[in-house]
């Protein structure tokens, strides 16, 4: 497991998770609102943001469903907008078997599985999530990806 709030090295891809997506329009989370949008952001001006078709989907769901981060969907819709084409992965064939592999051989859903997938795919060197099953089991050295909780609190 990473640092909490480790950054990526300068210059390197990022991924973000359907949660630091979400938080960026949380205003009942501010610290973690904030957290979220400068992640989002600066790799987004920095041309280093990866998210995947998965995580926008899952994204647009929960923010213009009901709740405290409801946007209208044309709000929702202006970060998939925002984002240049090479910054949205969709998996092919090959990154869905691997999926399904990581799923089958235990610890994460197909869910995230296709996250880690879709981030591996991106070249992404961090996957930003607050995913505890993804802290748990991603390693940077058998995988090539560090995954980062921007949001915890123990360094």
């Amino acid at each position: 497991m990473t640092a909490a709030g480790e950054p990526a090295p300068a210059g390197a891809l990022v991924f973000l998770d359907t949660n630091v997506l979400v938080y960026a329009h949380d205003a009942s989370e501010p610290r973690k609102r904030d957290i979220a949008r400068t992640l989002l952001l600066d790799h987004l001006g920095a041309g280093t943001l990866r998210t995947s078709s998965q995580a926008l989907s899952e994204y647009f769901s929960v923010v213009t469903g009901k709740g405290e981060t409801r946007l209208e969907p044309q709000a929702a819709a202006w970060l998939i907008e925002q984002l240049p084409g090479d910054a949205v992965i969709t998996l092919g064939p090959s990154g869905l078997r691997a999926a399904a592999r990581r799923c089958a051989g235990g610890g994460l859903s197909i869910w995230d599985a296709l996250i880690v997938e879709a981030a591996r795919e991106s070249g992404a060197a961090v996957l930003y999530s607050e995913d505890a099953r993804l802290l748990r089991a991603v390693t940077p050295d058998a995988d090539g990806l560090r995954v980062v909780d921007p949001f915890a609190t123990d360094v």
